[in-house]
């Protein structure tokens, strides 16, 4: 019975792995992008979106660090910054640690444009669940919740 019941564990997380790789494939997808940036009127390449969010969520920080952040060459994040900077949506600090360091932070009119994004994205997920009931959202959005936190606190995993 012990066995039985590991192999049915196994087959419940294999079951989630699945749904997760269709929920992140989803996610990524570019159609899925394309239309969430025109319902939001939005016309920012996809990795400036990734970037802003990503410093918006990190916090301020000197553009190596960034580029660690996201696992990229700092050569590929400078031109996407500066293009970010030139539209407003990211600004140039001094480090308060070090004046001779500066800083990248996401401007007033960034966190609009994140905002907009995602309240956009949440109305394009409402509309794909539309059948869903709000106890089964509720549902749904409680265990994910709770897996994106245990999957998060694990400090075994960066």
């Amino acid at each position: 019975m012990a066995r039985r019941r590991s192999a049915s564990r196994r087959d419940s997380v294999a079951d989630m792995e699945r749904a997760l790789e269709d929920i992140v494939r989803w996610a990524i997808r570019n159609d899925v992008y394309r239309e969430t940036m025109q319902r939001a009127q939005v016309d920012l390449p996809r990795g400036h979106a990734g970037l802003l969010a990503r410093l918006h969520q990190s916090g301020p920080l000197r553009l190596g660090d960034l580029a660690r952040v996201l696992g990229v060459d700092s050569s590929t994040v400078t031109p996407q910054t500066q293009r970010l900077e030139r539209f407003g949506f990211v600004a140039r600090t001094r480090d308060p640690r070090d004046g001779r360091a500066v800083l990248l932070t996401v401007t007033r009119a960034g966190r609009a444009l994140l905002n907009n994004m995602r309240l956009t994205r949440r109305a394009l997920l409402a509309e794909r669940l539309h059948g869903w009931s709000e106890e089964e959202r509720a549902q749904a959005a409680a265990v994910l919740a709770r897996m994106a936190e245990d999957l998060k606190s694990r400090k075994d995993m960066a």
